[in-house]
């Protein structure tokens, strides 16, 4: 015994430290979520880092050059202790001027295919006397101040300022961006900003910790350097990372503390540390025998399902208490097994079955989280039945039976089955839970499950508010395996949020994908507009106004010839995303081109925050277009999760009806036993309802929570009825309760201290699951016998029951 017990558990903990975690909160979306339209989780957009340098005193700011130079001596320092780890793949903090001078070199290139024909027009006014006398002087001043010779290059190569048609709405679209020596600046130069790309996957929680903790590290260095200034960051990165920490941070604190509670009080209780350790052992054998069973069915589990798991350890407590109480109270362990065994064993049974529905369910925590409650059950069961009566020698018992449990025992012999009272108010109670059940609300938005971090909020805040004038707003891709075919599919994805914001709907959109990037067709379009425009007779007017205006202002007469060689030029489509000429981190805010071969090109919008739903549901419908935010996809969530959980709930009850039912080879015992486990269910909605709490993907295991809780409390009871009935053996049902009183003081204590987490998820399961086990218990206590002993009454059932007259 002392062997196979000592190695198996040595193979298990082999296996299961081995065993990979995950903190993604895709993975609660249901495949049929995730397969298509979800399949752009790896765009690197969505995960990009936003750095802000701005001043820490308001009142007397620090200036835009400072401000400038504070951002690039922060990201040197960066790039700089990323040397060895590698988790930046860029940064873009400035544009030199030799990529200025190389785009302004493109454009000429490829000028006409930059030219939108509705421009035409003003071209034309440009091109009137008046119009060029005008520019002229403006360039003629211009020129005058010029120390570098590059204002002289630029006018010569666009003396009508045709520049400010494209360049302009380019700035607006970059988000109303400014830029001053070379760095980025919100509009009104307060903030400094810069763009960091990661260069792993942020769901991977155990680098994105590392990355997050260098940025951190490094934020406070320079701020220790420079106390004027303030560091602000945010991204998914620093939102994965500080949504997994906080999970981790409250179950280490809730559970840890309140099971070194429990383990306090059953000290005080069994007044024998062996009794303690007894307990403890079974649960850790579980644990590690689940572990090691979803690393070699699957290799990796999702950390939350393993937080969430923890609870379920509370249900494995309580089959140990059973086992040692009942020994305590017998103080022999053959009788002990022969009582208990078959109790423990079918309410494992049942609890399995309960778990092993979410398995049906199309949500990979889901189903970690049933895999590893099923395997952590079974493991501990067969430990409590198959080595832990081994360690229990009648020895430990060196006291009276009365000294053990006096408290409880007091507590459990209150007629809580014959109080009218207590019966009376108990199904009032129900009747209001099961008619308020159908009016609870289940909440699809899974942003609502992540932890909110006060620092990552006023970044973004921040940048809201500087940058978009605290609009809500988000990115949209159109997309295609052809590069043309996606740039079709932005351009009608523009038309359409022109219609939109002539509604009213949209506020503002980036134009710049529609400014700079075009399709080869449309390329083609435009020369031949271009070409259809300046006529050889337009060219030679032009020509002969813009000689005059030169003489005019003692200027070259050939200081515009660059400009009309322009007019002459044989133009051809060009290529601007694959020319190199943009740096990555700048062209990554408006096109990607993924590993699977598609061409992502993305525009970003604003909208009022009460029309978001409208608009997006507006911008998804066009053809080959989503918008890069997963849980919007959540949309239809609710009826998945309802059908999911529906499913789930009619297996795990059909499953629990069944073995009841070939256990206790009576159709009224097992529905009687089954009863508390179904009317609590029906209970916690109803006061969930009325108390406006929602359920969500996360406490709506919580259902499968009390199915197993509830039925494994009815099976000991009704055993323990049962014995009384048939054989006048009363202290069964006593030994039971007592046992049940401590399983549900331990839940309750994990469960209660759930509440005081700070993560939203987690807060709300032990709100929920006091609920329902306040419920269950009652039931279980009072209504249960009750139903018994009135059952009892009639001839029928005591024959059916094989009680005696």
């Amino acid at each position: 015994m002392w062997a196979i017990m000592v190695l198996s558990a040595a193979v298990f903990a082999f296996f299961g430290f081995q065993l990979r975690f995950e903190e993604d909160i895709v993975k609660l979306l249901p495949h049929s979520a995730t397969s298509n339209e979800l399949a752009f989780t790896e765009i690197g957009l969505k995960d990009k880092v936003f750095i802000q340098a701005t001043s820490r005193d308001t009142l007397h700011p620090v200036g835009t050059a400072a401000l400038g130079a504070a951002v690039e001596e922060y990201c040197n320092m960066l790039v700089q202790r990323d040397s060895v780890s590698s988790h930046i793949a860029g940064i873009l903090c400035t544009l030199d001027a030799e990529t200025g001078l190389n785009a302004m070199d493109f454009g000429m290139d490829h000028l006409p295919s930059f030219i939108d024909p509705a421009w035409y027009p003003a071209i034309e006014q440009a091109l009137q006397k008046e119009a060029i006398h005008e520019q002229m002087e403006r360039n003629y001043e211009l020129l005058m101040a010029d120390e570098t010779g590059e204002i002289t290059q630029l006018v010569s190569m666009d003396p009508l300022n045709l520049r400010a048609q494209v360049l302009e709405p380019v700035l607006q679209g970059i988000g109303g961006l400014t830029m001053e020596d070379g760095h980025f600046f919100c509009p009104d130069k307060t903030v400094a900003l810069a763009y960091l790309s990661p260069a792993f996957d942020p769901m991977n929680s155990g680098e994105a910790t590392r990355f997050v903790k260098m940025m951190n590290k490094t934020a406070r260095d320079f701020e220790a350097a420079h106390p004027d200034i303030r560091i602000l960051v945010h991204g998914n990165p620093q939102g994965s990372v500080s949504n997994a920490g906080t999970i981790k941070h409250d179950l280490v604190w809730t559970v840890g503390l309140s099971l070194l509670l429990i383990l306090v009080i059953m000290l005080m209780s069994f007044h024998k540390f062996s009794f303690v350790w007894q307990q403890v052992l079974p649960v850790v054998y579980g644990s590690l025998f689940s572990l090691a069973c979803l690393y070699w069915i699957k290799g990796y589990m999702s950390l939350m399902a393993l937080g969430l798991g923890a609870i379920v350890l509370g249900v494995a407590i309580s089959y140990c208490l059973h086992v040692l109480i009942h020994f305590y109270y017998v103080e022999d362990v053959e009788t002990m097994l022969r009582e208990e065994s078959t109790p423990v064993f079918l309410g494992c049974l049942t609890t399995v079955g309960a778990f092993m529905g979410l398995l049906c369910t199309e949500s990979d925590l889901l189903r970690d989280f049933g895999l590893f409650a099923t395997f952590a059950l079974i493991g501990n069961t067969l430990y409590a039945l198959i080595f832990l009566p081994h360690l229990l020698k009648p020895e430990q018992i060196k006291f009276k039976r009365v000294k053990g449990f006096p408290l409880v025992e007091r507590i459990n012999s209150l007629p809580w089955d014959r109080n009218k009272f207590v019966i009376g108010g108990l199904i009032i109670l129900i009747i209001v839970g099961v008619a308020m059940s159908p009016r609870v609300q289940f909440d699809a938005d899974l942003r609502n499950l992540d932890y909110d971090d006060p620092a990552l909020t006023e970044s973004q805040d921040l940048y809201n508010r500087k940058n978009s004038d605290g609009l809500d707003h988000q990115y949209f891709a159109a997309w295609d395996s052809d590069l043309d075919a996606a740039l079709e599919y932005n351009e009608a994805l523009f038309h359409l949020m022109d219609s939109l914001q002539a509604s009213g709907q949209v506020l503002r959109y980036s134009p710049i994908t529609t400014l700079l990037f075009h399709s080869q067709e449309d390329q083609k379009e435009r020369i031949a507009a271009w070409n259809a425009f300046w006529t050889p007779e337009r060219v030679k007017e032009l020509s002969k106004n813009l000689k005059a205006e030169s003489r005019k202002l003692e200027l070259p007469e050939d200081l515009t010839a660059p400009f009309l060689a322009l007019l002459h030029h044989d133009y051809q489509p060009g290529n601007l995303i694959e020319s190199g000429i943009a740096p990555n981190g700048l062209l990554s805010n408006f096109y990607e081109h993924q590993a699977d071969g598609r061409h992502m090109v993305f525009a970003d919008v604003a909208y009022p925050a009460q029309d978001r739903d409208k608009v997006w549901g507006a911008l998804t419908q066009a053809e080959h277009v989503f918008v890069l935010e997963p849980f919007y996809y959540c949309r239809d969530m609710v009826q998945i999760v309802h059908d999911d959980f529906s499913t789930t709930l009619w297996i795990s009850s059909l499953f629990v009806l069944l073995v009841l039912l070939f256990s206790f080879r009576n159709i009224w015992i097992a529905i009687l036993a089954f009863f508390p486990m179904f009317v609590s269910w029906y209970v916690m909605q109803g006061y969930m309802a009325l108390l406006g709490l929602e359920f969500n993907l996360i406490n709506i295991i919580i259902s499968t929570f009390i199915y197993g809780i509830g039925v494994d409390y009815s099976i000991f009871v009704m055993e323990g009825l049962l014995a009384q009935a048939r054989r006048g053996q009363t202290d069964m049902l006593s030994n039971h309760k007592v046992a049940i009183f401590y399983s549900a003081m331990v839940l309750a204590i994990v469960t209660f201290s759930l509440i005081f987490a700070t993560h939203p998820s987690i807060h709300s399961i032990g709100i929920i699951t006091l609920i329902g086990m306040a419920s269950t218990i009652l039931i279980t206590y009072s209504l249960q016998p009750w139903l018994f002993r009135l059952l009892t009454k009639s001839r029928y059932f005591r024959r059916s029951f094989h009680i005696p007259e």
